[in-house]
C-alpha cells in the first residue's frame, strides 16, 4: 500500500538514510561555499585591482592584490575538487546503502509478498528510482546550502560598501531568484515531475516485460503491436520531458532577466549616489562586481524544482518498499524443527480474503509420515499449490491446523529452522547467471566437490556436466539459455539433494519435461525416499506411480485415494 507523504516528510526521511554521512555532507557544503566565495573573491579583488590602476586609494598594494587573486584561483580549484568528491562520495555510498536496504527488505518479506511484486516494477525501482536519488544527494542538498551561505555573505558585503537602497535592491533580487521563483517553479513542476517519474517507471517495467516475453510476442505474431505500444509510451514520455524542460527554461530565463535588471538598477542607483557625492568610484566598482558575480549559486537553484519533483516521486516508491511490513512475519525465539518426524493437518481451512464463503481449502485432514512419498492430485485451480505454501507458512493459519512432529504447531516453529528442514521444488527451476557449482551450493563453501558429484549422479545429470568443457565451472547463460529445461530441472534437483531437506515439497515437478527426463527424475525421487519425506503435487498419472499414498483435492475438499 502506497503511503501519502508530504514533501518535507519525504526529504527528512532521505536525510535519515545518510545519518553517518552527515559530516561528509557538511564538508561538501563548506567546501562548496568557500569555493564559491573564492570565485566571488576573484571578481571582488579584480575590481579593487582595477580601482588601484585607476589611481584610487586602496589599502592593499597592487602586487598584494595580484597574489590574492592567484591564491584564490588555486584555492577555488582545490575546493571545487573536494566539493565534488564529497558530494559524489555521499551519492555513491548512499546508492550502495539503499540498494542493500532494498535487498534486505525484499529478503525479509514473505514469499507470498514477493510473488505479488511485479518483477518489471522491481527492476525499475532498483535501477531508475534509486539512481534518481543520486540527484538529491549530489546535486540538490549542497547547492541549496551553498546558495544560502554565499548570498548571505554577499548581502553583508553589499551593506558594507553601499547604502541601504542598493542593499535592499540586491536583497529583492536574491529573494526573487533564490526563493520565490523556485517555489513557483516547484509548484508548477511538482505534479508534472511525479507524472513523468511514474510514466518513466511504468515504461521501464513494460519495456522489461516486453523483452522477457519476446519469444511469446514473436510466436503470437504481435511484434508490430508491441512495437507500436513501446513507441507510443516512449513518445508520451518524451513529450512530458519536453514540457517539463520548457517550464524550467521559462523560469531560468526569468531569473537571468532579473539578474540583468538588478544589475542595471544597481548601476543607475550607484551613478545617482555617486553624482550626489554619497558614494566613491571604488565603491561603485565593488558594488557592480558584487551584483554581477554573486548570483551563480542562486542561479543553480533553478534546476532544483524539476530535480526535486522527480526525486520525491522516486523517493516515495523506494520508501514505500523500505517501510513495507511483511504480511507474514518470521517466527523467532520459539521452537526449532530439529528433524522431521511427521506432518498432520487438522481441519485446515484457508481463504485469501476474510470472506469465509471464499474458502479455497475446506476442513482438510491428512497426515504424512517420515520417509513416505505422498501425492496430492487435482485439477488446476483446486488449491494444491496453496496447500504446499501453507506447509511452509507462506500464509498464516490458525494454531493447531498444521502440526509437525505430533505436537509442534507451525506457528511456533522458528521460520529459519522451518526453511532449513523443508524445501519446495517448483515446476520452473531458477538458475542464477553463475557457474553450475555456485548454483548448486548456493554459497555454502562447506560442500565438497565429492558431494557435488554425488548429487549430480543422483539427479542423473552428472554425465552432462562432465561432458562440458568447464564442467561444474560452466557459466549458466540465462539470456541465451545454454541448457535445456530438462537439464535445468535436474540441476535444480541436484541443488535440493545437496541441501538435504527432511521434507521435500514438489509442485508439478515433471510438467515441463519429456517422458525420458520424467522417468529419470522419478527414479531419483524414489532413491531419495530413504532419507527424505516427499510430498508431490501433480496431475500426471505417470508421476503418481511412485506414491505410497494418494490424496485428491476437489472443490476445496481433500479425499484419501482417488475419486471416480
Amino acid at each position: 500500500m502506497k503511503k501519502r507523504r508530504g514533501s518535507f516528510n519525504t526529504i527528512i526521511k532521505l536525510f535519515k538514510l545518510i545519518d553517518k554521512f552527515i559530516v561528509v555532507l557538511f564538508l561538501a557544503v563548506i567546501n562548496g561555499a568557500i569555493g564559491n566565495l573564492c570565485a566571488f573573491g576573484i571578481t571582488f579583488f579584480s575590481a579593487l585591482t582595477l580601482a588601484s590602476l585607476m589611481g584610487l586609494l586602496i589599502n592593499i598594494p597592487l602586487y598584494g592584490l595580484i597574489i590574492i587573486i592567484i591564491g584564490l584561483g588555486i584555492l577555488r580549484g582545490l575546493l571545487r575538487y573536494f566539493e565534488q568528491y564529497s558530494n559524489h562520495l555521499i551519492a555513491f555510498k548512499i546508492l550502495a546503502i539503499i540498494r542493500s536496504k532494498v535487498y534486505k527488505k525484499l529478503s525479509s518479506l514473505s514469499i507470498s509478498d514477493i510473488d505479488n511484486e511485479d518483477s518489471g516494477d522491481m527492476i525499475a525501482l532498483i535501477s531508475s528510482d534509486i539512481e534518481t536519488l543520486e540527484v538529491f544527494y549530489a546535486h540538490t542538498v549542497s547547492p541549496l546550502f551553498i546558495a544560502i551561505i554565499v548570498s548571505t555573505i554577499s548581502f553583508i558585503l553589499m551593506g558594507i560598501f553601499s547604502n541601504i537602497y542598493i542593499t535592499i535592491t540586491l536583497l529583492i533580487a536574491y529573494l526573487l531568484i533564490g526563493f520565490i521563483i523556485p517555489i513557483i517553479s516547484y509548484k508548477s513542476l511538482k505534479n508534472r515531475g511525479v507524472k513523468y517519474r511514474n510514466k518513466f517507471h511504468n515504461f521501464n517495467s513494460f519495456y522489461l516485460d516486453s523483452i522477457k516475453g519476446i519469444k511469446e510476442i514473436r510466436l503470437f505474431n504481435k511484434k508490430d503491436e508491441f512495437s507500436e505500444n513501446i513507441d507510443k509510451r516512449s513518445n508520451e514520455l518524451d513529450s512530458l520531458r519536453v514540457k517539463n524542460s520548457k517550464v524550467s527554461t521559462i523560469f531560468t530565463s526569468l531569473s537571468s532577466f532579473i539578474i540583468i535588471l538588478n544589475a542595471l538598477i544597481i548601476l543607475l542607483l550607484s551613478y545617482y549616489f555617486y553624482i550626489n557625492k554619497d558614494l566613491e568610484i571604488y565603491n561603485i566598482v565593488i558594488i557592480i562586481s558584487i551584483s554581477l558575480s554573486s548570483f551563480g549559486p542562486l542561479l543553480a537553484l533553478n534546476a532544483l524544482p524539476n530535480n526535486i519533483s522527480q526525486t520525491l516521486a522516486s523517493a516515495n516508491r523506494v520508501l514505500d518498499l523500505l517501510e513495507k511490513e511483511p504480511s507474514i512475519k518470521d517466527v523467532i525465539n520459539e521452537s526449532n524443527l530439529d528433524e522431521f518426524k511427521s506432518l498432520k493437518a487438522n481441519n485446515l481451512s484457508f481463504a485469501y480474503s476474510d470472506d469465509p464463503s471464499n474458502l479455497i481449502l475446506k476442513n482438510i485432514n491428512f497426515n504424512v509420515n517420515k520417509n513416505e512419498i505422498v501425492v496430492i492430485k487435482g485439477d488446476s485451480g483446486e488449491g494444491k499449490s496453496t496447500l504446499l505454501k501453507l506447509l511452509l507458512r507462506e500464509y498464516e493459519v490458525k494454531d493447531e491446523m498444521i502440526i509437525y512432529n505430533d505436537d509442534l504447531s507451525i506457528n511456533k516453529i522458528n521460520t529459519s529452522s522451518l526453511l532449513d528442514r523443508i524445501t519446495i521444488f517448483n515446476q520452473k527451476t531458477y538458475l542464477f547467471s553463475d557457474t553450475i557449482k555456485n548454483n548448486l551450493t548456493m554459497g555454502n563453501k562447506n560442500i565438497s566437490d565429492k558431494e557435488i558429484n554425488e548429487a549430480l549422479k543422483k539427479a542423473s545429470i552428472y554425465e552432462f556436466v562432465d561432458s562440458l568443457k568447464e564442467k561444474e565451472e560452466t557459466l549458466i547463460d540465462n539470456n541465451n539459455l545454454n541448457i535445456s529445461l530438462g537439464e535445468k530441472q535436474r540441476l535444480g534437483l541436484a541443488r535440493v539433494i545437496l541441501k538435504k531437506p527432511d521434507l521435500l515439497l514438489l509442485d508439478e515437478p515433471t510438467s515441463n519435461i519429456d517422458s525420458y527426463n520424467e522417468k529419470m527424475f522419478l527414479s531419483t525421487l524414489k532413491d531419495l525416499k530413504k532419507d527424505t519425506t516427499i510430498i508431490i503435487i501433480t496431475h500426471k498419472e505417470s508421476t503418481m506411480k511412485i506414491a505410497d499414498r494418494i490424496y485428491e483435492l476437489k472443490e476445496g475438499i481433500l479425499y484419501e485415494g482417488t475419486i471416480n
